[in-house]
């Protein structure tokens, strides 16, 4: 028994032996690779990068032997510098700082893994920060023409872009630039200018930087020397001329296009002045029109130089029912209670003119045309209506009261577009003044035998306000008015 006992006590021990033994050579690391050693890395030989706000440089190292990486400039930084261990694969991110000289600029970064005698060497390039500097022709080029230059400073390529043809024959349109600042000259031969004084631009464009400047020719003068903010000449509603200085290099005459010769006109004082006269403004809102200046002299391609003139119209409107058709200039006037057209000026012995485009009143709607004075007591007026018989009416202490009255149908009034007023010398009383009133051409009512108050008291009676006014509306109801035309006397 004490044998096979001891012969269990050896199986076991031998049996613990063998356990360890295994397990020993399972655990043992061998820190040295079985295989040769190898480094694999995915970057270019060389990189290009921006001056400003580069993007960083990114590329992955495979190594089973420990690595290390040098840069010889301290603005281009690489990370990690080093293996953190090998058999693995790590990638890099070199951040590279922005370049604010002139020059460029060149980095190398050294790859070295141990045991491995053949180092990785990339190099990455960064452009200098652009640079554009121009010295642009200032100068006025003559009418005849000739050559002109300018200066470019560039660190980068550049090309030239004119605006116009006149400015197209450049000696050079590009250019590659440099680094040490060297100024290149450009020349442009510009040709005779046979027209107006002129103007175009030249562009000196790199990929990032852009430099544009004006290059002016001489030619034919003819402006305005004292030209207004808003570039025409304005009037008023009273204004009735204006002298206006020119300034010229060229003898000049002055035209009035047909369209605006009925209440234009415009003559030559002398070469340095303009005379412009109007008529006064007959329409309900500012009219427009112009004067054209040309040479003398017959030049080929010149055109006429146009001197814009605008008109304020001679009557304001108290309502704001009203609405103005900007083709063709008429008002759209509604018939709405005291939406009245008021003239700035009196109305004396003349011929008054009212035109109208369309007319649509009906039922007890009423237009009323009243005279009535800025000061003192002397009127007329003429009521329009279909409901009731018009009347045609003068009173006051200068019009001895009268009336007049006739009937019209509301398709009579609708088809009404002219109506005219004469307070004219009476031919029939001596030193006295009649009235007329005409629809149309056909006359309606005459009052007659009236009392010159104009020549007998002008003082007191300076004449009557334009009042068309709308005592009586139905809704719906309105009128299209072309023009108010005062013709006076004297």
């Amino acid at each position: 028994m004490k044998k096979l006992h001891s012969r269990k006590l050896i199986y076991l021990f031998l049996t613990l032996c063998s356990i360890l033994f295994v397990a020993c050579q399972e655990f043992v690391i061998d820190s040295q690779p079985e295989g040769p050693l190898n480094m694999q890395i995915d970057a270019q030989d060389t990189y290009r990068v921006l001056a400003t706000s580069p993007s960083n440089v990114v590329f992955h190292i495979s190594s089973n032997t420990p690595w290390a990486i040098t840069s010889d400039q301290q603005w281009c930084k690489p990370d990690p510098a080093m293996s953190a261990a090998s058999s693995l694969v790590s990638e890099i991110v070199v951040a590279i700082e922005s370049n604010t000289g002139r020059q460029s600029r060149t980095a190398r970064l050294t790859i070295k893994a141990e045991g491995i005698a053949e180092a990785k060497v990339i190099t990455i390039e960064q452009t200098s920060k652009e640079s554009l500097v121009v010295i642009p022709y200032d100068g006025m080029v003559p009418a005849e023409g000739g050559t002109i230059s300018f200066n470019i400073i560039s660190n980068k390529p550049w090309e030239i872009i004119p605006s116009t043809q006149f400015l197209e024959q450049t000696d050079k349109n590009s250019g590659q630039g440099n680094d040490n600042g060297e100024k290149e000259a450009v020349s442009i031969t510009i040709p005779e200018n046979p027209g107006s004084r002129r103007s175009g631009t030249i562009t000196v464009k790199t990929d990032f930087e852009t430099f544009t400047f004006t290059v002016h020719q001489d030619g034919v003068v003819i402006e305005q020397e004292e030209p207004s903010p808003s570039g025409t000449i304005d009037f008023g509603w009273s204004e009735s001329a204006k002298i206006v200085k020119v300034r010229s290099n060229k003898a000049w005459k002055v035209t009035v296009p047909n369209k605006y010769a009925e209440w234009i006109k415009a003559e030559a004082l002398s070469q340095s002045e303009l005379k412009i006269s109007l008529k006064p403004n007959n329409r309900l809102i500012t009219r427009k029109g112009e004067v054209l200046l040309s040479t003398v002299e017959v030049i080929p391609g010149l055109e006429s130089v146009s001197f814009g003139i605008t008109q304020k119209p001679s009557f304001w409107f108290s309502g704001s029912n009203y609405q103005v058709d900007a083709e063709t200039g008429n008002v759209e006037v509604m018939a709405v209670v005291n939406n009245n057209i008021v003239s700035h000026y009196p109305f004396r012995k003349g011929h008054l003119t009212f035109q109208f485009a369309e007319m649509h009143l009906t039922g007890t709607s009423r237009l009323v045309f009243n005279m009535w004075p800025n000061k003192g007591n002397t009127n007329f007026h003429f009521w329009l209506r279909s409901d009731a018989a018009c009347q045609f009416t003068c009173g006051g202490s200068g019009f001895a009261w009268e009336q007049k009255k006739f009937s019209l149908t509301t398709e009579q009034v609708n088809a009404i577009r002219k109506i005219e007023f004469f307070v004219e010398d009476d031919p029939g009383n001596a030193g006295k003044l009649r009235l007329r009133l005409l629809i149309d051409g056909v006359e309606k009512g005459v009052l007659s035998n009236k009392k010159n108050c104009y020549a007998e008291d002008p003082d007191n009676n300076p004449g009557q306000i334009i009042n068309l006014q709308i005592p009586v509306a139905n809704s719906g109801d309105y009128y299209v008015i072309e023009s108010i035309t005062h013709e006076p006397y004297e």
